[in-house]
């Protein structure tokens, strides 16, 4: 038996048999990946990108033959610069390989001398009672007093939880502190946590204090020519915050006024150190009601990055799009 080699068919058949004779369901483009989603170039109208490699190895074939054959079927002109053909997933991912080229990060600046962690947050002494039904505050976590305590004993209360923040990108979901990532929200809220607190259970705020540091969450995605990248913070003060986008770092000081739910003001500080240098002339930013946008214009345009800092853990294939 031997094994069809048109993209998308499969078929087990024996030459010179019927069942070499049989029908060839097949794809005649090529595999598209694109930001996540996977589809052929064929037939994307008809057969929906899907997230999961099984399934777009599952998408039916869209045209058809009157028998299989042992022939590599050859790529589509408009298609040979970019994802490759895949009978299975081992030549798809042999093939992508060799069609894709990922360019180096520039030699990263001299480093700094990185700001030492920011303290636990933590119960002040005087809270040695909690109310029954009161929830840990530490992201993660979950514990809930199931009835009143009157004497805590932090020593013995085991509180583990999550010390970084959220990331949501392009699909996936997990928390910057730890490497799990997850397609779906109830997945993200089932992810372990990987921190042990040393002070117990947080259950009450921080008392606010004008000009608190916060973090804001960050989201990015890229185009052959620059990366885009938005901070969702809302209210920002723009006379009295700082943007500046340089060759291999971008400054962000961020005054966020106040709110109903939040009535002082808080400050969101973070120097992004980019994959590879971008040029500082040609980039900009939006500042908005709700959020804040970059464009990062590349100075290798083409250049495929893996993540949006260099130092960042690269998960998968780290691929956007690729180059010959």
């Amino acid at each position: 038996m031997v094994l069809c080699k048109r993209r998308g068919c499969g078929v087990d058949f024996e030459a010179g048999t019927a069942s070499a004779e049989a029908t060839c369901r097949y794809h005649p483009g090529a595999p598209v990946f694109h930001e996540g989603l996977k589809s052929w170039s064929c037939c994307k109208d008809t057969n929906k990108p899907v997230m999961e490699f099984e399934q777009f190895m599952q998408l039916p074939g869209c045209a058809t033959a009157t028998s299989h054959t042992t022939e590599t079927q050859p790529l589509p002109e408009t298609a040979k610069s970019v994802a490759t053909p895949a009978s299975n997933a081992a030549d798809s991912m042999a093939a992508s390989l060799q069609s894709i080229k990922i360019s180096q990060p520039a030699a990263p600046p001299k480093p700094t001398e990185p700001a030492p962690p920011a303290p636990e947050p933590r119960d002040a002494d005087t809270v040695t009672s909690v109310a029954a039904g009161t929830t840990c505050r530490r992201p993660g976590c979950g514990f809930v007093a199931e009835s009143a305590i009157t004497n805590r004993d932090r020593v013995s209360e085991m509180c583990k939880y999550h010390k970084g923040t959220p990331i949501f990108h392009e699909g996936s979901k997990g928390y910057s502190c730890c490497k799990p990532r997850v397609l779906h929200f109830d997945d993200f809220l089932q992810i372990k946590p990987c921190t042990q607190a040393e002070h117990g259970h947080l259950f009450t705020a921080p008392a606010p204090t004008e000009g608190d540091r916060v973090e804001c969450r960050i989201d990015h995605y890229e185009t052959p020519s620059d990366v885009r990248v938005t901070v969702y913070a809302k209210g920002v003060d723009a006379e009295q915050s700082v943007i500046e986008i340089h060759e291999n770092e971008v400054i962000l000081s961020l005054l966020l006024g106040p709110t109903p739910s939040v009535p002082h003001t808080r400050r969101f500080v973070r120097t992004l150190q980019p994959y590879a240098p971008i040029k500082p002339d040609a980039s900009s930013y939006t500042l908005g009601k709700m959020k804040l946008d970059l464009v990062l214009s590349k100075q290798d345009e083409g250049q495929s990055w893996p993540t949006l800092e260099r130092g960042e853990p690269i998960y998968g294939y780290g691929l956007t799009f690729g180059r010959r």
